[in-house]
């Protein structure tokens, strides 16, 4: 499905750190379109799929909102063994099981790249964002950014931890 979907990826080694693991890992370096992912994301073939889809709306909003084309994520993480929001005591995150991506900015063809962050209203910028992130809540069961709590301010946080009765958080 992945290749159908135009992304760019290969086989891991598996991933396993205690209780963090990843036991069938790929390295995706690019989605439909070529959009490059920056570095290369380690992720489960699920969230690589819901990446790789969502990715594709976001080319969409590109379009609309700025009249070019998506050319790649800017990410800042995707598989770590770590605690969520980065402490050591808290529920291991999603990451740590290759499932969780957290993309930073994005990069455009022709105009300079847009950090995830909170834009002016009324503005294409923030059309854009907003689209991208209302988007991600089809695809993934967790949607976090800027607004939604101090430790995701600055980044839109994506995954697809289960929840009871296919709960999603999309904030």
């Amino acid at each position: 499905r992945l290749e159908r979907l135009g992304a760019r990826f290969e086989a891991a080694s598996p991933l396993g750190n205690g209780q963090c693991s990843a036991p069938h890992p790929l390295t995706v370096t690019a989605l439909a379109d070529g959009v490059a992912l920056e570095p290369a994301a380690t992720l489960n073939c699920r969230a690589a799929e819901a990446l790789a889809r969502w990715t594709t709306e976001v080319q969409v909003a590109a379009q609309k909102e700025f009249g070019e084309s998506l050319k790649s994520l800017a990410l800042g993480g995707t598989y770590v063994c770590r605690g969520q929001n980065h402490d050591t005591d808290a529920k291991l995150s999603e990451h740590s099981f290759a499932n969780a991506i957290d993309v930073m900015a994005y990069g455009f063809t022709k105009r300079a790249s847009l950090k995830v962050t909170a834009a002016p209203d009324g503005t294409p910028e923030a059309a854009f964002l907003a689209s991208a992130r209302t988007g991600a809540c089809t695809f993934f069961r967790t949607v976090l950014g800027p607004g939604s709590d101090a430790a995701h301010g600055n980044h839109l946080h994506l995954d697809l931890r289960e929840r009871n009765a296919g709960h999603r958080l999309c904030q």
